[in-house]
């Protein structure tokens, strides 16, 4: 149920160079769907908005939830120098989910950087539903960036496969290319779940619209969020199936990417949607 959870920092450690775990524990009951998100409100008056964090994991008897970041700017650095016991206030569970898969054994997740915790938390959930593990194809700079190694391989077993772009872990090159040498595992998959930077997204996409025309693919985006429910606007995407733009907030984070405007199809439509208004 949404709510604006007060809670308190019950854990926060560093599990690489720039990536942090932080565990809230909630006064009040907190359950959350893979995909959904929540926004932090910071324990200084000069922050005016929240930040949002996907979920990594949900203990739902302790009240307890997680969150998989990188410590990237000002807001970052200060969750990262939070202290045990601080209390603050987490507004969630915001957006939408992913449609669970009919057939977890025909499905992948492909995840780029911390776009890999909302994926983590739907191959958890599947695992402990006692489904199987959906393959994993896991996209990062370094082995330096993965952060998540020992939950990642616990939990995926041989059907985690990384890339790295300096060759420091297992592949070298991008996810793309971890793709592509696993392409027959692609053609005869179901559906495929996406979430990471813009680009990976959409070059994913067009990879797995290659590989496999008749794939059904959900990506979850990661837009610049001021409010995280609906009221600014400042998130908007555009859709092929809607002429309004759709705010990611609440309509989304999790879209058919089927539908989604990438690139400069994306920038076209904005201009003839900027023409109309005119």
């Amino acid at each position: 149920m949404l709510c604006d959870h007060q809670c308190r920092v019950v854990e926060n450690r560093a599990v690489s160079d720039a990536l942090w775990v932080i565990v809230f524990e909630s006064q009040t009951p907190f359950a959350c769907l893979p995909g959904q998100f929540v926004m932090i409100d910071l324990p200084e008056d000069r922050w005016f908005f929240r930040r949002p964090m996907s979920v990594l994991s949900v203990d739902e008897t302790k009240k307890r939830f997680s969150v998989f970041y990188r410590v990237v700017g000002q807001g970052t650095n200060i969750l990262a120098r939070l202290q045990l016991g601080t209390h603050l206030n987490v507004l969630g569970p915001l957006g939408n989910s992913f449609t669970p898969p009919q057939n977890p054994d025909k499905a992948i997740l492909i995840g780029g950087g911390i776009g890999i915790a909302p994926l983590y938390w739907l191959a958890y959930t599947l695992h402990a539903s006692g489904l199987p593990v959906p393959h994993c194809y896991y996209g990062v700079r370094s082995a330096q960036d993965v952060g998540l190694d020992n939950e990642l391989a616990s939990l995926l077993g041989s059907r985690l496969q990384i890339s790295t772009d300096d060759g420091s872990l297992n592949f070298k090159g991008n996810v793309c290319g971890l793709l592509q040498q696993d392409a027959e595992t692609i053609r005869s998959a179901e559906t495929a779940y996406i979430c990471g930077p813009t680009k990976m997204m959409q070059a994913s996409c067009e990879l797995l619209t290659q590989l496999n025309p008749g794939i059904k693919t959900e990506v979850s985006l990661e837009e610049h969020m001021p409010c995280g429910t609906g009221a600014c606007g400042g998130c908007v995407v555009f859709r092929a199936d809607d002429k309004l733009p759709s705010k990611v907030c609440v309509e989304g984070p999790v879209f058919d990417a089927s539908v989604l405007y990438w690139g400069d199809a994306l920038q076209g439509h904005q201009k003839e949607a900027s023409s109309c208004l005119r």
